[in-house]
C-alpha cells in the first residue's frame, strides 16, 4: 500500500500578525475573537492594497490644508 503524504498546512500570516501585535502591545485576543481580528486584519490590507494601487490623474491637484 502506497504512503499518503501530509502536506503541511501553511502558515496563516494574519494569524501571525494578530499574534504579533497581541504580544508587542501587551493586549490579549480572546479565544472567541481571534477569527474577526483576522478578517478585520484581512480586510485592512486589502483596503491599502487598493489605495496602494491608485495612480491619480498628472493634473490632479493636491487638497488644500485646513487649520482649526
Amino acid at each position: 500500500m502506497p504512503t499518503r503524504r501530509v502536506r503541511a498546512k501553511k502558515p496563516d500570516p494574519f494569524e501571525a500578525l494578530a499574534a504579533a501585535s497581541e504580544s508587542a502591545l501587551g493586549l490579549p485576543i480572546e479565544a472567541a475573537w481571534r477569527a474577526g481580528v483576522r478578517l478585520n486584519l484581512r480586510l485592512l490590507f486589502q483596503h491599502a492594497a487598493r489605495i496602494d494601487a491608485f495612480e491619480p490623474p498628472d493634473e490632479a491637484e493636491p487638497a488644500p490644508v485646513f487649520r482649526a
